[in-house]
């Protein structure tokens, strides 16, 4: 939604101001989203937070600046290096649920909270971007049917009724620190509805996280938000297990009581982890500068998610140093040290042209070819298999996709199914491909089933998958898809097999 400029104030202050794009700022719904995020994270001030100094909410490039905070975020630590233990992992848990506390105490509900907006400072864990925070107050300026939220980290409630409270942070938190102490998201990768399935039915994948923080997160993730703990009783908790650490020496103050504040145990127990990148230098002292100005020669940081939006879940690059590729952050780098970094991109968007997909071949694929289509049974696909399905991987996945996604969106459009989405998805291990559509939005009282259209767009969608996986099939012979289905996400818990096809005989595609 716009980009993050290395700055310096007046006083020579490293700072970072975001930018909100001219598309974004043109948008009244936008900017009044960004007035009122402005507005709420003046209110909110604690040392593990990263506070708004200045902002302008009005002008033509709306913008507001922060502190800079130097070191990675958690995300890149953990990939770079792997994840966090003993004091670290129980600093970077009390200091974000501690930062937690102070956002719903000034009743804002933080929406967002993932690894990608958790920087390990040289001071501590920093948790930053409001961006798509919201009051407690039902004055929510959210674009109606747009789910903010990175999946992963968004609670079962805000998926079963998109209502956000203070619970869906600490579903989020117990996420966080799951993804830190193990390096696996708790849920699983994949494309996005599979992981909001896995959100809403299974349960997390904790192995690896310590004895003393596991309840923690195990409470945490709660399906039901009233069984989840306060960020404040996380805090409590977290600073315990962090004070117990053996590299924790507390000295005594004046009037014989030990320090008990999360900021005092952070800096006597944090060490900034290996590999993290240095301070940004200071700049030499200059006077008569009376106004914040945009060093464009200095390093570009990268902006965080404001807005979000529902998006397959991937490890991201920095929040201050990288840009995702194929996002419109633009980053000015000029003179910088180092080069923005791109993360693989996913099926690209419905409007790309057939013609922009480079036509794949045995020679020119990602992964090692695998076997052809071995699969004799016929028997029914079953939803494991489908959650297990991952994200197209190789060019020849990616142009099939792309071409199932151009032809199967206009068979949706003026139905009664979300978005025109459709989602591709792939089992190497089944060999099947799997076509998503849905949920649909029907009066109330009334399903998928009591729609005069449901079987031609179920027999549309089945043609066009079958038909698909058939050339790719024929065409390249380690094609291992022999088998086609569609599944419909009748709500986000309860996807069903609508069809499914083998797709290795010439009639197969007959609907």
């Amino acid at each position: 939604m716009g980009t993050v400029y290395a700055a310096i104030d007046s006083a020579q202050t490293r700072m970072a101001i975001k930018v909100v794009h001219p598309a974004q700022a043109a948008d009244e719904e936008f900017r009044a989203r960004f007035r009122r995020e402005v507005h709420l994270s003046q209110q909110v001030t604690g040392e593990c937070l990263v506070p708004v100094r200045e902002a302008d909410t009005e002008g033509p490039a709306p913008w507001l600046a922060t502190p800079f905070v130097p070191g990675p975020t958690l995300d890149r630590q953990v990939a770079t290096a792997g994840p966090l233990d003993g004091a670290s992992l129980c600093a970077v848990a009390a200091g974000t649920a501690a930062a937690l506390t102070a956002i719903h105490d000034a009743g804002i509900v933080h929406r967002d909270v993932k690894p990608q907006n958790v920087i390990l400072s040289p001071t501590g864990p920093k948790l930053l971007d409001f961006g798509i925070a919201h009051a407690l107050d039902g004055t929510s300026v959210t674009r109606t049917g747009v789910m903010t939220g990175t999946p992963g980290w968004i609670s079962p409630e805000h998926y079963r009724t998109g209502v956000v409270g203070p619970e869906a942070d600490i579903f989020a938190w117990g996420a966080l620190i799951g993804y830190a102490a193990t390096g696996r998201l708790p849920f699983g990768s994949g494309a996005a509805d599979v992981v909001a399935f896995r959100v809403l039915s299974a349960e997390p994948d904790l192995d690896g996280v310590p004895g003393g923080l596991r309840p923690l997160v195990e409470q945490s993730l709660s399906k039901e938000p009233s069984d989840r703990p306060t960020a404040a009783e996380l805090a409590h908790a977290s600073t315990l297990l962090l004070a117990s650490q053996e590299t924790a020496v507390l000295p005594t103050a004046e009037d014989g009581r030990q320090p008990s504040l999360v900021a005092d145990l952070i800096s006597l127990n944090w060490h900034l982890p290996p590999g993290a990148e240095p301070d940004w230098p200071a700049p030499s002292r200059r006077r008569n500068r009376t106004r914040l100005y945009l060093a464009v020669a200095a390093a570009a940081a990268v902006l965080g998610s404001m807005g979000g939006a529902l998006a397959a879940s991937q490890a991201s690059d920095t929040a201050q140093g990288q840009a995702p590729a194929g996002s419109s952050t633009s980053t000015v780098a000029a003179g910088a040290a180092a080069a923005a970094q791109h993360s693989p991109s996913q099926v690209e968007s419905p409007t790309t042209s057939a013609s922009a997909i480079p036509t794949a071949t045995p020679h020119t694929l990602e992964a090692a070819p695998a076997p052809a289509y071995t699969r004799t049974d016929d028997a029914q696909p079953t939803i494991d298999e489908w959650v297990a399905a991952r994200v197209p991987a190789t060019p020849a996945e990616r142009a099939a996709a792309q071409r199932l996604i151009n032809d199967a969106a206009p068979i949706l459009k003026g139905q009664n199914y979300m978005g025109d989405d459709v989602i591709v998805t792939f089992n190497p291990t089944a060999q099947t491909m799997f076509v998503t559509f849905g949920p649909g939005t029907f009066p109330e009282g009334q399903d998928y089933q009591d729609d005069p259209n449901w079987t031609d767009i179920r027999r549309g969608l089945m043609f066009g998958s079958c038909s698909e996986a058939q050339q790719d099939f024929h065409n390249d012979t380690t094609w291992p898809y022999g088998r086609a289905v569609v599944v419909y996400r009748e709500s986000m818990a309860n996807p069903l097999v609508a069809d499914f096809r083998d797709v290795t005989h010439i009639d197969s595609c007959r609907v």
